[in-house]
């Protein structure tokens, strides 16, 4: 008798048990679900293994030349071109996989790289402008303190000043002026002395007209639209947004067009310069396409443009366009122009601290 109630309580447990690892189980899922919730797996799963921080629509990975400037005391080309502190910048975005295009040389992976089309996954439920802030300042202080355990190389003056970030650029993946709070986020930023770099392809030209980061890129790396269709794999539609685009930034503040160049495809900067002029910026940067991430699996090494190639194309169209070459970054592959007319004329170096 004895024997039959120690077999029924054991096989209770059993129960018990096989229960509550369901229930953590299950639990995991949920969690998982939660944490990408319009996120196709596949794709969740590779963000995550390069090292980016998630959280809902937002992500936040540390640039390499935050780590270059730990470990190397080195400082990027926005340092160099406008005066930024490299070890205290943060790049993230508030739309990590949402944008229009899909361009053959965006380093990061593409929905389209993994046979995902664009109406397998709905935009998310988007989070108030104040959450995603605090969102961005959290992923990133949780990556730069992975960093305390070689405080002795950084420095502790270094590394404490990197806790406390002074610039966010809103570029590392997807389209930033998707998210329908930008502007908020960006004032948001703002007021905690935060400047703002921004992004964008140049799409949504109601939201370009809103915004006034710090400094705002739109990206042009087509003259007309079957280089575009075939740069970007974008309609006809867009290609036509981004021509309005450009006849709204000369009444912006501080603005560059930025352009990437693909040997062969769109190293012809004679064919870019009436855009240019037309955009009346008050920088460009011509930046060689670069064979690293995902656009390996489009492009080749052979298509990087050598960086004393990049300037000469860069001189070359001074006679052309109203923009002259000030600066360049050989170990980016990237010539900054400055614009040339009396009214546009701006120093290159931000003055942050009267922002």
């Amino acid at each position: 008798m004895e024997n039959n109630i120690d077999n029924k309580n054991n096989k209770n447990n059993k129960n018990n048990y096989s229960n509550l690892k369901k229930d953590k189980k299950s639990q995991k899922i949920q969690n998982l679900e939660k944490r990408i919730p319009q996120i196709p797996e596949q794709l969740y799963n590779i963000l995550r293994k390069q090292h980016y921080q998630i959280e809902d629509h937002s992500a936040v990975k540390l640039c390499g030349w935050v780590r270059k400037s730990f470990l190397e005391d080195k400082v990027c080309y926005k340092s160099k071109f406008y005066g930024i502190n490299t070890h205290r910048c943060i790049q993230g975005t508030p739309s990590v996989i949402w944008c229009q295009q899909q361009c053959e040389f965006c380093w990061r992976v593409l929905p389209s790289d993994l046979g995902i089309n664009e109406p397998n996954f709905k935009a998310p439920k988007w989070k108030e402008p104040e959450e995603v802030a605090e969102d961005i300042l959290k992923m990133h202080k949780t990556i730069i303190t992975g960093y305390k355990g070689i405080i002795d190389r950084i420095g502790t003056e270094k590394y404490k000043e990197a806790t406390e970030p002074k610039h966010v650029a809103l570029s590392l993946a997807g389209e930033p002026t998707m998210y329908p709070y930008i502007d908020e986020l960006i004032n948001i930023f703002h007021k905690k002395k935060i400047s703002t770099f921004v992004v964008s392809n140049g799409i949504l030209t109601d939201v370009i007209e809103k915004i006034n980061p710090t400094q705002l890129y739109v990206s042009l790396d087509a003259y007309d639209l079957p280089s575009y269709k075939k740069i970007c794999r974008g309609t006809e539609q867009d290609w036509q947004s981004i021509l309005n685009t450009l006849d709204v930034l000369g009444e912006k503040g501080r603005t560059c067009l930025r352009t990437t160049v693909i040997k062969n495809i769109n190293d012809d900067l004679s064919k870019f310069t009436e855009l240019y002029d037309r955009a009346n910026v008050n920088f460009i940067e011509v930046k060689s396409y670069m064979n690293v991430g995902y656009s390996r699996n489009r492009l080749n090494l052979d298509d990087m443009i050598k960086h004393d190639d990049l300037i000469s194309m860069c001189n070359n169209i001074e006679d052309k366009s109203i923009f002259k070459v000030i600066d360049d970054a050989p170990e980016s592959r990237v010539v900054l122009l400055s614009n040339t007319k009396d009214d546009r004329v701006v120093n290159p170096k931000i003055d942050f601290e009267n922002l």
